[in-house]
């Protein structure tokens, strides 16, 4: 009988090389959705210049610049310390290389692993040579699931074939296009897509159509995780040793 005590904490890492993609956008909504489902949360800037996200969530997104070597250890030994908390970080691109060296050198993603927090990298998409050279070459040396974002807002058309997801049931995340009306009103300060969403009176509106959406796919992203590590639990699980055929007794 397979029996699954303990299921790892995950860790999900938003970032992309290049400004403008909708990264803390994607991280807003991702803190909302859980939220939401009240689950322990801990989040993380790393926007050193621009902290909109801590600066949106004070109380719950803690402002990080692993610029220097103070900032690299606090972050690192809080995220392994914690392995109850669901974890949200937003990687300024201007920290992009840093952020992913610094992980490949101290092994981060093994370590993770080993205290049963599972790193899954959402990476926002661009039509950049460089961009897809970036997911390429980090794909294939970082131990964490990679699962590609697609926003629409970027560009309308998105290559599978450039950005393959690590897990083959861990697809493409879609952050569908949003009128310039309607993204002036997502950007105002106060704006929290989870009040909007119980709050807000009426019928449906584009916004309750877009915000639905995107919690569908992390909803779905979740569960794709969750068969993922059942099906390589049971895979991994011995089979029960064959017993020895029976001989018949030779009659005298």
């Amino acid at each position: 009988m397979l029996a699954l005590t303990t299921q790892p904490i995950p860790l999900y890492i938003i970032a992309s090389p290049r400004p403008r993609t909708g990264k803390t956008l994607l991280a807003r909504l991702m803190v909302e959705f859980f939220r939401v489902t009240r689950r322990p949360l801990a989040a993380y800037d790393l926007n050193p210049r621009e902290p909109s996200l801590a600066t949106r969530f004070p109380k719950l997104v803690w402002p990080v610049d692993i610029a220097n070597t103070r900032g690299q250890m606090e972050l690192f030994d809080r995220l392994l310390a914690d392995a109850a908390s669901t974890k949200v970080i937003d990687v300024g691109y201007g920290l992009f290389d840093q952020f992913f060296a610094v992980i490949a050198e101290i092994g981060f993603f093994q370590e993770a692993r080993r205290r049963l927090i599972e790193p899954i990298v959402l990476f926002v998409t661009d039509p950049a040579d460089a961009t897809v050279r970036s997911y390429a070459q980090l794909q294939g040396r970082l131990a964490a699931t990679f699962v590609p974002v697609h926003n629409e807002s970027v560009s309308l058309m998105f290559a599978k074939a450039d950005f393959p997801p690590t897990r083959a049931e861990c697809g493409m995340i879609r952050i569908p296009r949003l009128s310039p009306i309607v993204r002036g009103v997502i950007d105002r300060p106060s704006f929290s897509f989870a009040a909007y969403m119980t709050e807000q009176p009426g019928g449906p509106t584009e916004i309750h159509q877009w915000v639905g959406e995107i919690f569908a796919g992390f909803r779905e992203l979740e569960l794709r995780l969750l068969l993922g590590r059942l099906t390589s639990s049971l895979s991994e699980t011995p089979s029960a040793t064959p017993k020895p055929p029976v001989r018949a007794t030779p009659r005298a």
